[in-house]
């Protein structure tokens, strides 16, 4: 416990992400410490940098044309999920909130003929994924570039694949986005907490990729579900995301319980 406290207070401090190699393996691998609690009320500016180009999503097509493979997706099963959902040959819309490769919308496309895919992400990423959709023809793909431009639309799924814990302003978009989400609105890789009342949400630091800095929301899904029912959404399913093992021990102190990585999907009641 004095190593997690040690880590809670060095890794809160401004030099923190600059630590040498050494200290960081000592401090966080031996831990097995990835993320930790912070004091802060909201996150910080410019918090998600782009790591994004014509040229990668160029090698994305390129690569998945080829081999018919995913480059990487939170949730694996969505396919088969939407396939469960949705026949084959239906029309509906589907809106991937914080999207940024192109393989995916190949992939439902292929699978749903008629399907009309929405985006939306930060504006550096918009510009290339527009500039590729004019360049390929990608006719039922809809770059959105704002809120408003969202609210345009009705939406039958909403996937927020890992997005909204890096939204700054994530409570103004849900409020704006459950009310045009006719069916279903999912989460994935998205942590929640529950037993705690006090806090609505939490700002975490993310370690992993440090000398970058990464700052994000722990969501208090009690708090959170309470929301979404407001609108006629419940609790379809709420699984453990099988991507990472995450260890949460460095929030013991805040008296907090059952943090999950999780992918939570929503239905709305007919």
């Amino acid at each position: 416990m004095k190593n997690i406290y040690l880590i809670n207070k060095i890794y809160n401090l401004p030099f923190s992400n600059n630590l040498t190699g050494f200290i960081k393996k000592k401090l966080l691998k031996k831990n097995n410490i990835i993320f930790i609690p912070t004091k802060l009320k909201k996150l910080p500016q410019n918090n998600h940098p782009i790591q994004n180009s014509i040229g990668l999503q160029e090698d994305i097509i390129k690569n998945y044309n080829k081999d018919n493979k995913l480059s990487f997706n939170t949730f694996p099963k969505l396919k088969l999920l939407l396939k469960k959902k949705f026949k084959a040959d239906a029309s509906f819309n589907f809106l991937d909130f914080g999207g940024d490769k192109l393989d995916f919308y190949l992939d439902l496309s292929k699978e749903f003929k008629n399907i009309n895919y929405f985006l939306i992400n930060l504006p550096e990423v918009n510009k290339i994924i527009d500039t590729l959709k004019k360049k390929y023809n990608y006719q039922n793909l809809t770059v959105l570039n704002d809120l408003n431009e969202i609210q345009r639309y009705q939406y039958d799924f909403v996937y927020f694949g890992s997005t909204l814990q890096y939204l700054d302003d994530y409570n103004n978009f849900l409020l704006n986005i459950l009310p045009i989400t006719k069916k279903y609105i999912m989460f994935s890789a998205t942590h929640f907490f529950t037993d705690n009342n006090t806090f609505e949400h939490l700002v975490v630091k993310q370690l992993n990729f440090l000398p970058k800095l990464y700052y994000l929301y722990f969501f208090n899904l009690d708090n959170f579900s309470k929301q979404l029912k407001e609108y006629h959404f419940n609790i379809e399913f709420n699984h453990q995301n099988e991507s990472h093992d995450i260890k949460y021990d460095s929030f013991k102190y805040l008296n907090i319980k059952n943090i999950k990585y999780t992918d939570i999907l929503f239905s709305k009641n007919s």
